[in-house]
């Protein structure tokens, strides 16, 4: 039996080893890897070679982050992850988890568990690393190693339950998985890289567990210890323990079936979960492991149901069918007293919202669902993913088949298997984060469908007497694996870190030109002041400026975040400015255009109320309205500050957005203002006017309308007539004083001084 060769040609196809052999030596050298393959010497070698390939398309992926001034982390949570990492290896083992400059300037108690940050301290310090950069580049290699060890575990899944071809073809599939990819590149440090190697460590331990029934016990309490270890990754994690009670459920309503049925399925999910459930003990009290202890504890009631059920089903040779119904009513009449009673109950409707609720829609752009709409809908159908649903549909048929030839111990395994396959694909449909483990699944299964029809050609072949065409076996290979490599190809060929350029220099260059606040290093006492942004952009602001935030990536602040951008009155803005002790202002194209339907989603306003939205073919054009113009957001991002007397622009991006003509990144700060009191002796209107030009040496007009206020006409301004700043004005104030055909006009010089105390300047005409 050929146990390799179809596949060294594939990965050769694929130019996993890209040299140019003669023709003697390439068939001496097939000739040597098939008798290899069946003395099973070739194994680790051909293991490492596919490990290599897997380091190098991660070394490749996040190639963009390597730079000549150090790391740059491709995404956003990364950055807090740092944060904690670098507060890890002065504080080993402790770690942050109340941080002060975060939703300035209440604090914020961390929930995410500590592993992931842990693991990468310890790292850190056992390799002599304490500065920033040298941390930095010690933990960008984290996610390598952990996706590595994904590749592993894979491989000894599969080889358990099928054989070495499947399982290494299994393991490449993995180093392609797009989506693992991400999580898994060079300076991708993020904890779910470790949380999917958990799963599937846990996964590998339970399917030796059944198919060596002499250690049951020992595999049984090892998936116990990785359980418990994503539960101290991920706060989610019961939620992939729920992957478990549904293989139970399924199980036992198969052994039920047979004549003699045996309840071994149960009772070695029980050990687990219950050394799962003693090892998070000690902290099950806590914010980020209290859902995953009470999920643990929830499942283990419902295994020790499920066992005592399944006996007295077959010890009074009830119908088989008796248990599954018994269980679905079980979880409906849950689902009722969840919402009646809550508290214990509450937590099936938690799971469920969680997954299936669809409130982040518009909101997280992670746990939007894959497919919410028709759009959605033919998106996926239409694309590489996909083709690989499909295909990955007929791969759990193949391992149906393989079931049915299968002893009852590889039953169980492969049972697993499929149930955790097809749960990961749920997942994907309720959020489409979970792609990044959904589609390591996706590989399995094309990996066994792939043998699965090689297979069934070979022995179609030799029936007839001839021999499996080598050309149409490689074929079949390439046509299956494609959509992933092209997928795979796709996101390695990324463009650099969304941070990387304007965001990158603006962040350093608010560090150098602002005041440093204190206690970043250890964050337990209040800093001086915070920068407001959009969420999105809080981890970067405080990683890279240094400063505390008001709102961040763990959406807290969001609402003032919000009401700030929104407020169509400055009194407003500035009223939310000083209850969080923000002192700058970031305002760019992203807010503006890209992220403001999320902004009016967290409002419950509807966006077509600030920005018409027009379709030309397949692009969409956002017009904004009257109302977008009247926002703080508005007013700061495409006027500059006009209209605003305590907002002024002191710095701006290289970047020109060519459709609206403005710097892709703005730097506001928020001042008391100079209060210019034009005395007229009658109402009427007034205005100031300002000539500037940026650090661009872009050229423009600030503008702002006088109000009466029973004595004088007043306007308060925020820039002053110096030049000492990178964004300074050109000309004096031109203020005006309008009393119908009456217009006069005075040019006033404002210091520094005069806008940063808040001074009142006179002016009589």
């Amino acid at each position: 039996m050929d146990r390799g060769g179809w596949l060294h040609r594939s990965l050769k196809f694929f130019m996993l080893f890209p040299i140019n052999y003669p023709q003697k030596a390439l068939y001496y050298r097939i000739s040597m890897l098939e008798f290899m393959d069946e003395g099973k010497r070739s194994e680790p070698v051909e293991l490492i070679a596919v490990l290599v390939f897997g380091f190098l398309l991660k070394l490749f992926a996040g190639r963009n982050s390597l730079t000549e001034h150090g790391i740059v982390f491709p995404g956003y949570d990364e950055y807090y992850h740092m944060r904690r990492i670098l507060y890890g290896t002065s504080n080993f083992p402790d770690t942050l988890w109340f941080d002060t400059y975060l939703n300035y300037p209440h604090g914020f108690s961390i929930t995410w568990p500590p592993l992931f940050d842990q693991i990468s301290a310890a790292l850190c310090i056992a390799l002599g690393q304490h500065t920033k950069e040298g941390v930095e580049m010690t933990a960008a290699f984290v996610p390598v190693i952990i996706g590595l060890l994904a590749m592993v575990v894979v491989y000894y899944i599969m080889r358990e339950l099928f054989d070495h071809r499947i399982a290494l073809l299994a393991s490449f599939m993995t180093a392609l998985a797009p989506y693992y990819l991400l999580y898994t590149m060079v300076a991708a440090t993020d904890h779910h890289s470790l949380e999917v190697l958990f799963q599937l460590l846990s996964l590998l331990f339970m399917v030796l567990a059944f198919s060596r029934p002499d250690k049951r016990w020992l595999y049984a309490s090892a998936a116990g210890v990785t359980m418990a270890a994503l539960a101290y990754t991920w706060q989610g994690a019961d939620v992939y323990f729920g992957a478990y009670l549904l293989f139970a459920a399924v199980g036992i309503s198969l052994e039920l079936r047979q004549d003699k049925p045996n309840l071994n399925i149960v009772s070695t999910l029980l050990v687990a979960f219950f050394l799962a459930l003693i090892l998070v003990l000690p902290f099950r009290n806590t914010p980020w492991m209290s859902p995953s202890f009470l999920g643990l504890a929830a499942i283990f009631v419902a295994l020790a149901i499920m066992l005592a059920l399944a006996h007295i089903i077959a010890k009074r040779n009830i119908s088989w069918k008796a248990f599954p119904l018994a269980i679905l009513a079980i979880f409906i009449i849950s689902l009722l007293l969840s919402k009646i009673l809550g508290g214990f109950f509450g937590l099936i409707r938690t799971g469920m919202g969680y997954i299936w609720g669809g409130e982040m829609i518009g909101k997280i752009g992670e746990a939007e669902p894959l497919i919410y709409d028709l759009d959605t809908l033919s998106q996926v159908v239409f694309s590489w993913l996909g083709l690989n649903i499909l295909f990955s549909l007929a791969g759990a048929a193949a391992i149906v088949v393989y079931m049915r030839k299968e002893e009852r111990r590889m039953q169980q395994g492969l049972l697993l298997l499929l149930i955790w396959a097809v749960f990961s694909i749920l997942l994907t449909l309720g959020q489409g984060r979970f792609l990044y483990i959904s589609t390591i699944f996706m590989g399995m299964l094309i990996s066994i469908l792939i043998f699965y029809a090689l297979d069934l050609s070979k022995k179609f072949q030799e029936e007839r007497g001839t021999k499996l065409n080598r050309a149409l076996a490689a074929a079949v290979i390439l046509l299956l694996v494609l959509p992933t490599a092209i997928d795979a190809f796709n996101f390695a060929s990324n463009s650099p870190p969304a941070i990387a350029g304007d965001w990158h220099d603006s962040l350093f260059w608010l560090k150098e030109n602002s005041d440093p606040t204190s206690h970043f290093a250890d964050p337990e006492e209040i800093p001086e002041y915070s920068v407001m942004s959009w969420w999105d952009y809080g981890n970067w602001i405080l990683y890279l400026s240094e400063r505390p935030v008001v709102a961040n990536n763990f959406q807290t602040g969001i609402e003032d975040a919000v009401k700030f951008y929104l407020a169509e009155d400055e009194k407003e803005a500035t009223e939310i400015m000083d209850a969080r002790g923000a002192r700058y202002v970031f305002a760019d194209f992203g807010i503006a255009y890209g992220k403001l339907p999320s902004l009016t989603e967290w409002a419950d306003e509807d966006i077509s109320s600030y920005m018409a939205l027009e379709e030309y073919g397949a692009q969409l054009s956002a017009k904004p309205k009257e109302r977008f113009f009247n926002t703080t957001l508005g007013k700061l991002y495409l006027a500059d500050g006009t209209g605003m007397g305590r907002f002024r622009l002191i710095h701006e991006s290289s970047t020109i957005m060519g459709n609206v003509g403005k710097s892709r990144v703005m730097i506001f700060q928020y001042v008391p203002g100079a209060l210019l009191k034009i005395h007229t002796g009658r109402n009427g209107n007034g205005m100031a006017l300002l000539n500037m030009t940026s650090n661009m040496d872009r050229k423009f007009v600030y503008l702002n309308q006088a109000t009466w206020n029973g004595d004088a006409l007043e306007v308060r301004v925020p820039y002053s007539t110096e030049r000492e700043h990178e964004v300074h004005a050109t000309d004096p104030y031109m203020v005006f004083s309008v009393h119908g055909d009456d217009v006069k006009a005075k040019t006033v010089e404002v210091s520094e001084e005069d806008v940063l105390q808040g001074r009142t300047i006179d002016i009589n005409f």
